[in-house]
């Protein structure tokens, strides 16, 4: 005789949607990020509370418990579910693995702000934005830096290039693998940031923005991976690359607060230029330095069992 639904006992009903965890990991992460973000988030998107102050141009308060429960805290929980202690203090380690040679820091701290900057003085007709390099406005750059620093950068990247971007390594390759994880990091900030976009400018504008943000952040995801299999998978690498995009963004703007370079040069920096620098860094990446591979054979053959081995001996099926 069988049982009715009704009948499962909740105990039951748990130990089938931890299985069901531990079965589809890179699905169940994305779900949870995307459902926990988002729930999280409503309550202020709704009210149209600004995710930005507008003064100090650094996000508001309210936005970390969202990405640190919502990126973070899904990303422990099933590396916890999939590979027990000893995947989570692997990520751990990986949040502070600075081992890595001093050429990788400078990539992760000057790459994308540099060419942004470089394409907006030399190829956008603005060479005013180079005095965004001068010591005096450089002062500047460290506030700007650490504002940024316990939002996107410290809580996304233990989800993104911790937790997902391993697994989506090994299953798609590391072209299409940053490819869907790109448009899927791109997708989780629709909530956030579509009512501005939609708000100040209808739907065309809204339109274009919300392309342009994709375009920028799945080209900018290429250059993650490549940091990322080029340093044993360390996050904090990871961290300090997205800490420049995001406290670079602030840096610029707070020196046209100042008169230091105009209004015209922090928005060819921060936008078109910011877009272009990730685009052609993307498209050298894979066609010129690596052909595609974005350095994964190094790794494979460095850290990518260390990441991946305990899940893949306790998966039972095929990520759908």
């Amino acid at each position: 005789m069988s049982r009715s639904p009704e009948s499962v006992s909740p105990v039951a009903q748990s130990a089938g949607i931890v299985q069901t965890m531990r079965n589809y990991p890179l699905v169940s992460f994305f779900v949870l990020a995307y459902a926990i973000t988002w729930v999280l988030q409503s309550p202020w998107v709704i009210s149209g509370v600004a995710p930005f102050n507008q003064k100090t141009h650094v996000p508001a308060l309210w936005v970390m418990p969202s990405i640190a429960i919502g990126v973070t805290g899904t990303a422990f929980v099933l590396t916890a579910l999939t590979q027990g202690r000893a995947g989570v203090r692997r990520l751990l380690q990986r949040l502070t693995w600075w081992r890595v040679g001093l050429r990788w820091y400078a990539v992760a701290v000057l790459l994308i702000p540099l060419s942004a900057l470089l394409i907006a003085a030399a190829v956008l007709g603005t060479p005013v934005a180079l005095r965004a390099l001068f010591p005096s406005a450089l002062l500047l750059y460290p506030a700007a830096y650490l504002a940024h620093f316990f939002f996107g950068p410290l809580f996304e990247e233990s989800g993104w290039r911790g937790y997902a971007l391993p697994r989506m390594q090994h299953r798609f390759g590391p072209l299409m693998g940053t490819l869907y994880l790109g448009l899927l990091w791109s997708g989780w900030h629709y909530f956030l940031y579509a009512p501005q976009w939609f708000g100040s400018g209808g739907a065309i504008q809204g339109l274009l923005s919300l392309g342009a943000f994709t375009v920028l952040t799945t080209s900018m995801a290429f250059v993650f991976t490549w940091l990322s299999n080029n340093t044993q998978a360390s996050l904090l690498l990871c961290i300090l690359l997205h800490g420049s995009v995001d406290g670079s963004t602030t840096y610029f703007q707070v020196l046209a607060d100042k008169g230091i370079i105009s209004a015209n040069a922090a928005a060819n920096i921060t936008g078109t230029g910011m877009l272009l620098a990730c685009v052609v860094l993307a498209v050298v990446l894979l066609v010129v330095v690596t052909r595609g591979r974005l350095s994964y054979p190094r790794y494979q053959r460095e850290a990518e069992q260390l990441d991946l081995r305990p899940s893949m001996e306790r998966q039972p099926a095929p990520e759908a």
